[in-house]
Formats: C-alpha cells, structure tokens, sequence
C-alpha cells in the first residue's frame, strides 16, 4: 500500500509538470500497481495500452493517431522502480529541447546490470526501446547529440561576438575594454567590470553608479593571482567571479561577473573566460606597443638632457608622434622606497596623461626623468603621482622652460637642483619649481656656482628693464628701502627726496614688479636681489653710476 501511494505521488506529480508545458498535454495515465501497468483511472481497453506495454518501460513515440504526435513517458522512482507512464500528445512533434525537458519528468533512468536477466535477450522480450523502423535508442542518441549540437552553436554565437569587439568600430564607447565589458553584459545578462593592474574599474556593463564591491587590495590582487595559477579557472570572490590576465608574472587587468539572483552557470563561465581571452590579446599588444615606445623615448630623453643638435631631436621626436617644437620642461621625480621595475616611469607618463600633459619618460640610475611639453600643474602632478603609486613619500622637481632643444640640459640641471632642494628641505615629499626656489637658487651649492644672474633677473628684472627704458631709479629706490629696515623717512632722507615721492616709487614698483612688498618671504629675496645687484660688474648692463649715493651704497653689502 505504502509503495502504492509513493508511485501515485509520483505519477501525479510528473503529470501535473507535463501538464504546464505550453507545447503538449497529457493524454492518459498508467499506475504500476505489482509490476504491472495499469490505466488511472479505471477505464475499458484500447488499444494504445498494448503499444504502451510492449515499451517494456522505455520511453518512445506511439504509432499515430491522425496528424497527432503521441509519447509515452515513464516514470521511475529513486531506486529505478518503474511507477507508471504518462502519455503524452501534440499537434506536431516538439524539438530537442522539449524532448529533453520531457526525458527530465520521468526521473532516473534505471541501468541494466551484468546480472539482469533481460541480459541478452532480444528486445521483444526485455521492453528495450524499440521504433517502429526498429533502430534501437535512436531518440535517445539524437537527443544527446542535439543537446551538444545546441551547446556548440550557443557557444559559437558567444565566441563570434566577442571577436567582433576586437575589430568592429568603438563608436561613442570610451575604450576596447568598455565594448567587451558591454557585450560581455548582454550575453550573460550579468553585470561586467574590467579592471587594471591596481584593481580600478576601468569599463563596466550593467552596473549602476558608485563601485559594485570594495577595491582589492594588493594582499587580496596578490591571492587572487595564486589561486588563478593554481586551478587555471575563474576564482570565487564576495559578490564576483574574476578571471586574471595574466600572461606572466604581472597581472595586466582582470575581468569580474558579478552575482545576481541566479547562480553561475557552465556557460557563464565559458563566456567570461573566452572574454578573458579576448582582453588578454588586447593588453598584451597594448603592453607590447607601450615597452617599444617606451624603450624608444628612453633613448630619446637620456641624448635630449645630454645635450643632442635641433634638428635630429625633432626628427625623432616626430617619428615617436612628440612635438619638439612647443616650450618644454624637464622633470625629475624621486620615490621612497625605490620602486622597481618601471612602476614609476609608468607612474609619471600616467601622471602626466591624465593632466593632459604630452610628455617622453626615461628612467635614470636614481630618478625618474621626463620631458614635458608646457608646464604642468605642480600640485596636481603630485598628488596624482602619490595615487598611482599608493604613497606621498616622493619628491619632484621641475626646471625652467626650454623654447630651444638645445635648452633641455639646462632645464635637467635646474630639475635636479630643485630635487636636491626640495628633498633636504623641512618638508621632503612634493613638488618644487627651479621658478619658484627664491634665495635658495643661490644659498644651494649642490648644483656648483650660485645662479646669481638668474636669481637678480628674477626678482628685479622687470624693474631693471624700467630703469634702462626711463631712465629711473626704482632698483635702487628699493634697495635703499630695504636697506632702511622700511623706514620712509630715513629712506627719503638717503634718497635725498620728498616722502611722497618715495611712496609713489614704491608704489610704481609694486605696479611693475607684482610683489607684495609686505611679505617677509618676498621682501627677503628682493633684499638678498640688491645685494647682489650691487656686486655686479659695473659694465654690465642696467648699471650706471647714481647721483647721490650714500655711504651706505658705497659700502660693501655685509
């Protein structure tokens, strides 16, 4: 009785699923009651019932009735039991894939073992499946094969559209990574991010605004890379599955298929890493393309800070697609630890790209060196320099524009006083401009003979050139009130001149010069500026002799 109700259950239950497919109904039931078939609910013979019995308890098409499409469907407890049979009708037959949906109602199929005693009986005795043309598991077979055929096909469509990514035009997407991360999407119905070498988000499909799941870090990128090596299949992360390119020991990017209600399927895993694929050709040329241009701008940059003659310099700066032609500056950069390898040439061009800034980078024994077109923002640089290689314990420093490629030397000398100074300041890590170094242009020795010439036309340039094309005398207006601690009387009196002619000198001069005459930072240069102005050769230009000189001018500066 027990085993009754189990069969009943069971019968039920595959006709109930039987009867919610949209392409066939069931037609009737049979119930194993002993080992024998019998029709459910109690009914007069037919005589479809000798054609069911004849199956012998595998599955097969019934001879037709009309234009009908009939099965018979037998299901089959946990053990293998034979519980009954369902048969099955259509208008036409169902395809492959209905077939299968059906063969998956019945339950497991049972195995025929050496000691069955069916064994080597012809199949009229064992209820082997049987056609009617008399082939023997032919439906099963070209299930299976129909089934592969479909997995293949699926798989194809997959691999031709990833192909077409690397070929087809991006249109208004940012990169190749956005478009294989877009198709990647609409294949699986799954969100798509593909990251660099540091574990930022460079593309994304599906996703909506802000990141999708913390950033790894490099202990968490550095386990991923182990277990990728180790199983050589996509790796399980929180919320994501990651597949690596990794052609060798550096990670080049990774591609992540984020969770969703549904669990991964073979398939997501076949179109994630067939993508994988994909990306990993794109970054390899990339990587590829990037090293010889690099190697190529090494060179270029170590002849340039050499010293290299105009013309061959801008020929082969063309030949690399960089314009010579527009001012330049050398840069130098520094990194605490050292980094190895190129991270920080790679750290500055990237620094530099992203600042808009076009630039050629090489790396010397103990710094960083680039040759930048314009002047690129001292701040920005730095702080994006400190990101891309996750510390501030750096320093940079810039030299002087070049409009000449003979210039470059000089601008590298100016660069690495800059560097020097800035490192062995209060403050070592950031950026310090040669244009910007004030009184320590001649207080540092490191770079060998003080810029005295360069420091005067610094600070009193504008007010010389004044001088020279007014015949005035605002540099040594100002020197005198320097001298004077600020004082306009005692100035006005050396001077041997009204107050408010004095003032309105100083104020022509803060018109002309710009300064702020008021900050001790600038007063100090402008002072320390006269007082070399003062050593100058006599014949130099923009000096003469002055008229009322006091014995303060005349002694020598302490």
């Amino acid at each position: 009785m027990f085993d009754r109700l189990i069969a009943e259950e069971i019968l039920s239950t595959a006709a109930q699923r039987a009867s919610a497919l949209p392409f066939c109904e069931v037609e009737d039931l049979y119930l194993a009651v002993n080992g024998q078939l019998r029709p459910t609910p109690d009914r007069t013979a037919k005589a479809q019932d000798q054609d069911v019995l004849r199956l012998h308890g595998r599955d097969a098409v019934l001879p037709e009735s009309g234009r009908e499409w009939r099965y018979a469907l037998f299901t089959f407890g946990d053990s293998g039991e034979l519980n009954g049979c369902l048969v099955l009708s259509a208008p036409s037959a169902p395809g492959p894939p209905q077939l299968m949906q059906l063969r998956n109602l019945g339950g497991p199929r049972p195995a025929a073992s050496p000691g069955d005693p069916t064994a080597g009986h012809p199949p009229e005795a064992t209820g082997q499946l049987r056609y009617p043309d008399g082939s023997e598991d032919t439906e099963e077979r070209l299930l299976s094969l129909s089934a592969t055929v479909l997995k293949l096909e699926a798989r194809a469509r997959v691999q031709n559209a990833l192909d077409r990514t690397m070929i087809a035009d991006l249109g208004q997407r940012e990169s190749r990574e956005a478009y294989v991360a877009e198709v990647l999407s609409e294949l699986t119905g799954r969100p798509i991010c593909i990251e660099d070498t540091f574990g930022n988000i460079r593309a994304a499909a599906g996703i909506g605004p802000g990141r999708p799941y913390a950033q790894p870090g490099p202990g968490a990128r550095a386990r991923i890379a182990q277990l990728w090596l180790a199983s050589g299949s996509p790796v399980r992360e929180p919320r994501r599955l990651v597949a690596l390119v990794l052609p060798d020991k550096d990670v080049l990017g990774a591609i992540c298929m984020l969770e969703t209600d549904k669990p991964f399927t073979d398939e997501d895993v076949f179109a994630l890493e067939y993508a994988r694929r994909i990306l990993h050709v794109e970054l390899a040329h990339r990587r590829s393309l990037a090293q010889v241009e690099l190697r190529l701008g090494r060179d270029l940059v170590d002849e340039l800070i050499a010293g290299m003659d105009q013309r061959a310099a801008v020929s082969r700066a063309q030949a690399l697609g960089y314009d010579l032609g527009a001012p330049q500056h050398v840069i130098v950069a520094q990194w605490q630890p050292m980094t190895g390898g190129d991270s920080a040439v790679v750290a500055l061009r990237k620094a530099l790209g992203e600042l808009r800034t076009a630039s050629l980078v090489s790396q010397g024994s103990d710094m960083t060196i680039a040759v930048a077109t314009g002047a690129p923002t001292g701040a920005e640089l730095f702080k994006v320099m400190s990101r891309l290689l996750h510390g501030a314990s750096g320093a940079v420093g810039v030299g002087g524009p070049c409009q000449e490629v003979t210039q470059i030397p000089r601008s590298f000398a100016e660069a690495q006083r800059a560097l020097h100074i800035r490192t062995h300041s209060i403050e070592p890590s950031g950026l310090t401009r040669f244009d910007q170094l004030g009184i320590y242009r001649i207080l540092d020795t490191a770079g060998g003979q003080p810029d005295l010439a360069g420091y005067i036309d610094e600070w009193l340039g504008a007010l010389q050139h004044t001088d020279d094309s007014r015949g005035s005398d605002l540099v040594h207006t100002l020197a005198q009130y320097l001298d004077h601690g600020g004082n306009y009387d005692s100035t006005a009196q050396s001077l041997t001149i009204h107050r408010s002619t004095l003032r309105y000198r100083l104020k022509s001069i803060r018109q002309i010069t710009g300064f702020d005459l008021a900050d001790p930072e600038i007063r100090l240069n402008l002072h320390v500026a006269t007082r070399a102005w003062r050593l100058r050769p006599q014949t130099s230009a923009g000096t003469r002799p002055r008229a009322g000189m006091s014995s303060t001018d005349r002694r020598s500066p302490a």
